[in-house]
């Protein structure tokens, strides 16, 4: 196979094909009409906001990857996910250096947010 095909991203009916889903299911769940996942899979029409939310929950993809596959540039969008360099200093500032010291909720390794005093700030102004 063609090593340049195979860095292609996933076209929106790869995609949905790949749910298992055939395009009256999948407008059925969406609440959509048939013809609209037709004009998304050929480019002709792109969903509304709040109907690629809930696409890319149907088809068990990220919104970067759903809007790939409608051959949008997301290059300079950041990814979902942490990055390893990100994991090594979040590591390092929480003190953690054995993978037995990782928490098991993954989510107990985000930074608190900084708080900020209402009051103060329109104290303030």
């Amino acid at each position: 196979m063609n090593s340049e095909l195979e860095n292609e991203p996933p076209t929106l009916k790869t995609l949905r094909e790949s749910a298992d889903l055939t395009q009256p299911q999948l407008s059925q769940r969406l609440g959509v009409g048939i013809r609209i996942i037709g004009d998304w899979e050929s480019g002709r029409k792109m969903p509304r906001f709040d109907n690629a939310i809930a696409l890319a929950r149907e088809l068990g993809a990220s919104l970067k990857e759903l809007a790939r596959s409608m051959r949008m540039d997301v290059s300079s969008i950041a990814d979902d996910g942490i990055s390893l360099a990100q994991l090594k200093t979040l590591c390092r500032e929480l003190n953690i250096t054995e993978v037995n010291d990782l928490p098991d909720d993954w989510r107990q390794l985000k930074r608190p947010r900084p708080s900020y005093d209402k009051r103060q700030m329109t104290d303030e102004e």
